[in-house]
């Protein structure tokens, strides 16, 4: 290893050509790397304008969700959520939703069209020392519903994503790709260590 002056005002010398992309597994290699069957969790917590952004609504402050994502051998996609919405002048609201797509042979296309089972449930929340409790003020809803994936919520349709892209890595891809979504998804998850089983 050679020796840096510690005067050295150059950044080059110190840390190299920066601009140079670093050998990192791309995000396609390590879907496709990734078998099956797939599982693993997932947590969000947000707080104030990007609740907002990422379920579409403005009677919440905060959102903490737990995900469970899995592929099955014979290619069945589901991602299971289970979450709270809080804050605001809203009833607070506690909800679980589970999206599946039907493993192959199907008919059906990645990023078109999930089978959606959603219950939910108005209360009140409260959080204590990091510790949340939720009194339910009203009887549990549950609907059964097809969903466009437009219509999913952002959170939701980039952990989709990767089960898709674990699913079937070209197709994924490719569907991606003509949506214009493709950008996106990776720039969200290249460099997240959890997201596949293949590290970037």
């Amino acid at each position: 290893m050679s020796w840096v002056d510690p005067h050295e005002t150059d950044a080059e010398q110190w840390a190299g050509d920066a601009a140079a992309e670093r050998s990192c597994t791309s995000v396609y290699e390590r879907a496709f790397d990734t078998g099956r069957p797939f599982e693993r969790t997932d947590k969000l917590v947000l707080q104030g304008p990007s609740v907002t952004q990422e379920f579409r609504t403005r009677g919440y402050e905060r959102a903490r969700v737990d995900y469970h994502l899995a592929v099955e051998t014979d290619g069945w996609v589901k991602l299971l959520a289970r979450g709270h919405l809080w804050g605001g002048d809203e009833p607070h609201q506690r909800f679980r939703a589970q999206y599946r797509r039907e493993g192959e042979p199907t008919e059906t296309v990645p990023f078109d069209e999930y089978l959606a089972w959603t219950r939910y449930q108005f209360g009140t929340i409260d959080v204590e020392s990091g510790r949340l409790t939720f009194d339910g003020e009203s009887d549990r809803e549950e609907r059964m519903r097809r969903l466009d994936w437009a219509d999913l919520y952002a959170p939701d349709r980039l952990r989709l994503a990767e089960l898709e892209l674990i699913r079937n890595p070209a197709l994924a891809r490719y569907a991606l790709r003509n949506r214009g979504d493709w950008r996106d998804v990776v720039d969200a998850l290249r460099y997240n260590p959890e997201t596949f089983a293949v590290r970037p």
